[in-house]
């Protein structure tokens, strides 16, 4: 046997406090946190304006091994504040009330160690915040990673109970190895005490991004249940998140090319494989036509069609912005045209998304 797979086993079966790697098998309980100075809460109108953003962990538009060209594995403190600093000043800039963030850190060395949570409530006018785990380990082997905790979370100024964290299904495409230190995506939900309700809650969720098989579906299925379930227990809801899915009437579904790094080729006789992991998005155009059928979204499909480039909301890091990945919805009325994808954002590959909810009657 060689020495890794010797490391390895030792790691895995040696006894431990906690696991080496959270399976999440038992129920995972969500983190929830407050800010250390509270800001008076705004005013509650009409409406409230609802921000999704993957924020890529705080490392900006850099070139990370695990989702673009780059070979970097781990950052310094000295470059992951810089980036929260401005993630920080555009969430005060824009004044969204519910946020909903995804790939955002609390304990993972790739980011120095910093709890992201903590820093983004200490440095915004948000007072609250709920946290439920995607990947969580003590220790990830492959490159150097080391421990890992990243998650999605919703902040709000106003207090967040109720939390819930419902796990995803998860790749049935990896070896087994792979898929034991793998991403494991949830779906979070958690009631935001607007002032006099009781009854309105956020779902976060993030679905896998490099899958090859069904497992976006059947990501999509478990997440259709958790806001199916709150529909019929009477409460309103607005949602948002990474879908990892084009609107079904993108005009574009393959972006392998666009994507390829300069020592990859993709669609030639003898590829293998012939299309790009995350960017061959064909066979999955029609998943997310539940959402759109059952929910209210913040941007129509028949709005999206008339420019598209206008809604797009991921890149491939120094290029253009090329694709729309990330959605609201909810399950009543958005105010007609607010929705915005902030391009002009350079914190993450992809840019904020925000519109305003009408707060129901």
């Amino acid at each position: 046997m060689n020495r890794y797979f010797l490391l390895l086993l030792a790691l895995i079966t040696v006894p431990r406090c906690e696991p080496l790697v959270e399976t999440f098998e038992d129920e995972m309980p969500c983190l929830y946190y407050a800010a250390r100075v509270q800001t008076p809460a705004p005013a509650v109108g009409d409406t409230l304006l609802v921000m999704t953003w993957n924020i890529r962990f705080g490392c900006g538009k850099a070139w990370w091994f695990g989702d673009s060209c780059g070979d970097r594995v781990l950052f310094s403190k000295e470059e992951i504040i810089p980036n929260l600093e401005s993630i920080a000043a555009r969430i005060n800039a824009l004044r969204p009330d519910i946020v909903l963030l995804q790939e955002i850190d609390i304990e993972a060395k790739r980011s120095a160690y910093i709890d992201q949570m903590q820093y983004l409530l200490d440095h915004t006018y948000l007072n609250y915040g709920v946290y439920a785990s995607n990947w969580k380990s003590q220790f990830i082997p492959s490159d150097g990673l080391g421990r890992m905790d990243e998650g999605n979370a919703i902040l709000a100024p106003w207090l967040i109970d109720d939390a819930t964290r419902f796990q995803l299904p998860l790749r049935n495409d990896l070896d087994n190895l792979t898929r034991y230190f793998y991403t494991r995506e949830n779906a979070m939900q958690a009631r935001v005490n607007i002032p006099g309700r009781t009854d309105i809650y956020a779902v976060c969720t993030h679905l896998v991004a490099f899958s090859t098989d069904d497992t976006k579906k059947r990501q999509m299925d478990t997440y259709m249940t958790v806001l199916q379930d709150l529909d019929r227990a009477g409460l309103y809801f607005v949602t948002g998140g990474d879908l990892n899915l084009l609107p079904p009437n993108a005009d574009s579904t393959d972006y392998c090319l666009e994507k390829a790094c300069p020592d990859e080729h993709f669609h030639s006789p003898g590829d293998d494989p012939f299309h790009r992991d995350g960017a061959y998005y064909s066979p999955e155009i029609t998943w997310l036509n539940p959402l759109f059928t059952q929910y209210e979204p913040s941007l129509s499909l028949e709005t999206y069609k008339q420019d598209e480039n206008k809604y797009f909301t991921n890149t491939q890091l120094d290029s253009t912005w090329d694709s729309t990945l990330d959605y609201l919805f909810a399950n009543s009325a958005w105010q007609q045209e607010t929705h915005r994808a902030h391009q002009d954002a350079p914190e993450s590959d992809h840019c904020p998304v925000t519109a305003f909810w009408i707060i129901p009657k």
